[in-house]
């Protein structure tokens, strides 16, 4: 397809969404490119990517110079990070920092798949207080040091020793004593049960892992401790940042940062993997809207965005043959995130903090109806705070005594009103819920725009059906709004559990919560309860794969769903249209080898699968 610009693009998208619904609903549709799986199990080497022929990469300059546009990954997505790589302060892995962060080892959820990276092995001490980590040889820092278990050591001592660097906290509670037994063994002693930490912390999944964790000790311990948060960590004279990745950065300033494949790479080296990527340089630009970004993929200008909106992501694979999804060319065009979405409740704010005026409005809520209408029908509703996955929705399978018992999917305006009459609220003239002195209590859902656009005002209105005056509200200050007890009622997932329910039963910490006024990110609901706390501590001691493990569950999520700090309401998808232009062999529904979020800390395994196709 020739050059689109912004104002064909809107004039095609109206036609285009309806009629890549109608294909939706019937008509044959075209499918992504069928291509090889790269990424092998964790006990297998990485796959290599085929080079087609081509230019040679120039290999002695740096920081590199012009390489040509089928290389070069171009990513859409957050403001460049512009030369400030303060890791121990800043977290840019979002504009493509991740790409230089190499962990113990990577997690793929949709592939059921754990990749061990740099480390080799692992081992629980037998009581849970304990790991011992041995990790590969011949591991080198892009400056040609060797990486031993003493880097480790020297960053966790340095994040429990420094006050305010970012990423401390689980170090800090968990780890009691770091010590290198050799070159390539870590020993950690525990100061109190953990079963979770070389998951928790040491593995990247998602969003989700600590980077501060494997850092060079030759670098850092010259920097002073009042300076680590400053440190910028950034300039391609001297090689900056140094990490153990195959990719280093080279121009960063306000219009886009350049991630490029550096000379050399201890996993080539060492036969780990077969070849360096296929990809030669990942460029990241500022994100600025969805119709945008469209545009540019439909004209080849850009090969991955932010995730996008359905209504956007039907309109533009109507419009460019070269495009797919992680569903090909079909809804819900992505994958299920690890972000349900609730309509959460600030539960220390009256009359949130009655569990009867909770339930009510979860009576009022028709999950299925906000993804028909919100989405098109593009999605799928959710019934707990965890993400459909296959580790936890089994767990969901065993207690099904208690989904049933507590079903946040019923929609029932007939048992919300009779709850909200049982909290002493009447209606006024004109049908809204009131209180014993005629005031309607605050029920606007606030929800940012453009991710939460299309179904917060949804919700709102299912709201306004069941007599409670709502309305959508998007304030530009929206996220402090939802945190610091302003907002009532708000839309937010839950950045939790993947696998094993612990994480998401900690977003519901009472040391957590903040007091109101303050921002809450630890515990955004302020909800806790003696019995759960006990409860959660409980499944904290056990491992994940223990029979126990069922049980105690069950006793945790009967006390939540009575309570229902937040009312769960959609499963959330990435739905983020690639180009198969330049590069192919993106993850994908067939092909599930890492989720295609380039965000998140997994980016390196999603881009060492890519394959360049060799297209002018």
């Amino acid at each position: 397809m020739s050059n689109i610009s912004r104002r064909d693009f809107l004039r095609v998208s109206t036609t285009a969404v309806a009629g890549a619904l109608l294909a939706a609903c019937g008509a044959p549709a075209t499918e992504a490119p069928k291509v090889e799986p790269t990424a092998k199990p964790a006990e297998e080497k990485p796959a290599a990517t085929a080079t087609p022929k081509g230019p040679v990469r120039p290999v002695d300059a740096w920081p590199v110079g012009e390489l040509p546009r089928n290389r070069t990954l171009i990513y859409y997505n957050n403001t460049p990070p512009n030369g400030n790589f303060a890791l121990w302060g800043a977290d840019p892995h979002q504009a493509g920092w991740a790409i230089c962060q190499e962990p113990a080892a990577f997690y793929g959820v949709h592939g059921d798949k754990q990749y061990m990276w740099l480390a080799e092995s692992y081992k629980y001490a037998d009581d849970g207080k304990g790991l011992t980590v041995v990790f590969r040889k011949g591991i080198k820092w892009s400056d040609g040091t060797p990486f031993t278990a003493n880097d480790v050591v020297w960053s966790m001592d340095t994040l429990k020793r420094v006050d305010g660097l970012q990423k401390a906290g689980n170090v800090k509670a968990t780890v009691e004593k770091a010590e290198a037994v050799d070159d390539l063994t870590l020993k950690l002693t525990f100061n109190q049960v953990d079963w979770r930490f070389f998951f928790t912390s040491m593995t990247f999944r998602f969003d989700l892992g600590d980077n501060t964790l494997i850092q060079p000790k030759h670098y850092w311990s010259t920097v002073a401790d009042d300076k680590l948060r400053e440190d910028k960590f950034y300039d391609p004279a001297k090689g900056l940042p140094i990490s153990t990745s195959p990719y280093g950065v080279g121009v960063s300033n306000e219009q886009y940062t350049n991630y490029d494949l550096r000379k050399s790479w201890w996993a080539v080296e060492t036969g780990f993997v077969d070849k360096e990527p296929d990809v030669w340089r990942i460029q990241q630009q500022p994100f600025t809207n969805d119709t945008l970004a469209a545009q540019l993929l439909i004209n080849k200008e850009i090969d991955h965005p932010l995730d996008l909106r359905p209504f956007v992501v039907a309109s533009t694979l109507a419009q460019a043959d070269h495009l797919s999804t992680w569903t090909g060319r079909k809804p819900p065009y992505g994958y299920v995130d690890w972000w349900p979405i609730s309509v959460q409740f600030c539960t220390k704010k009256p009359p949130f903090d009655n569990p009867k005026v909770r339930w009510a409005v979860a009576y009022a809520l028709n999950q299925q109806a906000i993804v028909d209408i919100g989405w098109s029908g593009a999605g799928t509703v959710a019934m707990s705070p965890f993400p459909a996955y296959p580790k936890l929705n089994a767990l969901l399978d065993q207690i099904k005594d208690v989904t049933d018992k507590y079903n946040v999917l019923e929609f029932n305006l007939e048992k919300s009103a009779a709850l909200m009459t049982e909290a002493g609220f009447t209606k006024d003239g004109e049908g809204f819920w009131v209180d014993k002195d005629g005031v309607r209590p605050d029920a606007d859902v606030y929800a940012g725009v453009p991710l939460f656009g299309d179904i917060a005002p949804v919700v709102a209105e299912q709201l306004r059906q069941a007599g409670f005056y709502s309305q959508h509200k998007a304030p530009p200050d929206v996220w402090a709004a939802k945190v610091d007890g302003r907002a009532s009622m708000f839309l937010f997932g839950h950045g939790g559990a993947t696998i094993d329910p612990f994480d998401t039963l900690q977003l519901y910490q009472e040391a957590n919560a903040a007091p109101m006024g303050e921002q809450s990110w630890g515990n955004i609901t302020r909800w806790d309860d003696p019995e759960f706390a006990k409860a959660r501590q409980e499944i904290k001691n056990t491992a994940p794969d223990d029979p126990k493990m069922v049980e105690l569950f069950k006793k945790t999520m009967e006390i939540w769903y009575a309570a229902l700090p937040d009312c769960p309401i959609v499963q959330w998808y990435h739905r983020i249209p690639v180009s198969n232009w330049y590069f192919t062999n993106w993850p994908d529904e067939t092909n599930p080898y890492m989720n295609s979020a380039l965000w998140h800390w997994t980016m390196l395994q999603v881009v060492l699968g890519l394959k360049a196709t060799g297209n002018a």
